[in-house]
């Protein structure tokens, strides 16, 4: 247990000295979710305080997840940092649970500031499982630290890391629903966004906000967020490297789609299940058809 709260103590005080720690746990979040709160006039629409929490909580979620812990990984790689723990008797897997640990204890206060905000200033009312949305938002977390770990682990470089964290960002912003309001999607974007992983986020928390669930009704995503966060883990720890000098092959960036295959499962199954559901409500089209020909009196007799 000691190397473990070494290891806690060392990498806090790594991550409170980097600006990007700061810029990418704090200040992108809470600029979006001031801005979120005045373009969607929560004031005039209390309830849309859900919608504004959803939206700039898997942001941050995603920020802590792919900057956090991929580029940060790699900035350590490049600059030697993890190199000084290779003549030491440790192995990955206690850096990674102390990186995660640390970035769970820097991240949180910015999910209490939001929802004490959201309360006191624009009048939403606490929710009733609270403690478990928390709890939700950290299963969250370590999924996107899974994935970050895993471009940490395949980029090469840092230019390289950068690109396939804004690969992986960028859509997951735009489709899940993070920025833009799923509802308003046309067919086609809501029938992607079944495959992207932030969207299980988004509805997890919107679920428990504005349906007032509890994490036992959202255990499918639940699941689907763990399994995520341990394959990622479990490659991550497969292809860590201590030095820059170490370079991988090319195949093995595949290990990104590996992890992100869980999720490519469960939309197919939601989809699936999405288009029964559909099929089911829809009357039978030719009898439908058919009764609109004949007359309503003759459709009695019948």
């Amino acid at each position: 247990m000691k190397p473990y709260l070494a290891l806690m103590k060392i990498d806090l005080k790594l991550a409170l000295r980097l600006r990007a720690v700061i810029i990418f746990n704090y200040l992108f979040p809470l600029m979006f979710f001031f801005i979120y709160l005045a373009f969607m006039r929560v004031r005039q629409d209390p309830h849309r305080i859900y919608q504004v929490l959803a939206m700039v909580i898997t942001m941050g979620v995603l920020g802590n997840g792919l900057f956090g812990a991929g580029m940060r990984a790699i900035q350590e790689r490049e600059t030697n940092i993890l190199r000084r723990y290779k003549v030491t008797p440790i192995t990955p897997a206690p850096l990674m649970v102390a990186s995660m640990i640390t970035s769970w204890l820097i991240f949180m206060p910015y999910i209490i500031f939001v929802f004490v905000v959201s309360h006191y200033k624009y009048a939403m009312p606490w929710p009733s499982h609270l403690l478990e949305i928390l709890v939700f938002i950290s299963v969250g977390m370590v999924a996107f630290r899974g994935i970050g770990m895993v471009i940490a682990s395949v980029a090469n470089s840092m230019q390289e890391g950068q690109i396939l964290v804004q690969i992986c960002y960028v859509p997951m912003i735009f489709f899940s629903g993070a920025t833009v309001p799923a509802d308003v999607f046309p067919a086609t974007m809501q029938f992607i966004s079944n495959f992207i992983p932030a969207t299980y986020l988004v509805r997890g928390i919107q679920n428990m906000l504005w349906q007032n669930q509890g994490l036992y009704a959202q255990r499918g995503l639940v699941g689907i967020l763990l399994l995520a966060g341990a394959l990622g883990a479990t490659v991550a720890i497969k292809l860590f490297r201590w030095e820059k000098d170490e370079k991988i092959r090319t195949s093995a960036k595949l290990w990104v789609v590996a992890v992100l295959l869980p999720f490519l499962i469960f939309g197919i199954v939601k989809y699936q299940q999405q288009r029964k559901t559909a099929g089911q409500s829809q009357p039978d089209a030719p009898r439908a058809e058919l009764e609109k020909t004949i007359p309503q009196g003759e459709q009695t007799n019948g």
